[in-house]
């Protein structure tokens, strides 16, 4: 019986290199960058990590408290008060009071002119055409030009040569002082508005929202229709 060859193969290639052995890597030797947490500190050393600093703590604004508001209209009385002695003693020429016409007018257009922006973002909301927060964030873009205008006016008013001794003058002046302090109360009506998670805000802030509008409407008109008219006569 003839015994059966045995199958072969595909030839093997034998490397004449002898293979290395696998290099043992010691674990402790490998940087694995920075300290994870969970991992233990080496050398049985306390690992510290490192603490943020502190959020400075935020400055005093105008609308945090009604005693803040209650000082800056003291401040505004006293600066108000400072313009009008500088308008009885010191002398005007024509020169400088032409300056001071022209910054008068700019002021105006800059501090009304935004008044009637900020309410007429009031409007479109009120009647449907905008979001409550997108009337906020309008009317707190024009606060510096507002402040800006008025601060002008009365600035400018000084080099004017005002009459005192009218009584439209004088009550152009209480005007300005209670259009001044209406300015101020309304950041804090503002911060009330923007931080209420109603959609329709609650009565006591329509109200006095309202009131608020009307009296700076009311002076800002009158302190124009009384300057207009000083003007003219």
């Amino acid at each position: 019986m003839t015994r059966p060859e045995p199958e072969v193969g595909p030839p093997t290639l034998i490397s004449p290199v002898t293979p290395l052995a696998p290099r043992q890597v010691r674990a402790d030797a490998v940087s694995w960058g920075p300290v994870h947490a969970g991992r233990p500190p080496r050398n049985g050393r306390k690992r510290v990590l490192p603490v943020p600093p502190g959020e400075p703590e935020r400055p005093l604004a105008l609308h945090d408290s009604w005693f803040i508001v209650l000082a800056a209209a003291l401040l505004a009385a006293l600066a108000l008060a400072g313009v009008l002695w500088i308008s009885v003693h010191v002398r005007v020429d024509p020169v400088l009071h032409t300056a001071a016409l022209f910054v008068h007018l700019a002021s105006l257009v800059l501090g009304f002119g935004g008044v009637l922006i900020a309410d007429y973002l009031v409007l479109l909301w009120i009647s449907g055409r905008s979001t409550l927060a997108e009337a906020i964030r309008g009317a707190e873009r024009l606060h510096l030009p507002i402040w800006a205008g008025l601060a002008g006016l009365v600035a400018s008013g000084a080099l004017l040569e005002p009459n005192l001794a009218s009584t439209l003058t004088r009550t152009k002046l209480v005007l300005v002082l209670l259009l001044t302090v209406n300015g101020l109360q309304a950041l804090i009506l503002g911060r009330r508005i923007a931080h209420t998670d109603a959609t329709h805000l609650p009565t006591r802030l329509t109200l006095w929202g309202a009131a608020t509008a009307l009296i700076s409407q009311l002076c800002w008109w009158g302190a124009v229709w009384i300057g207009f008219w000083n003007a003219e006569h």
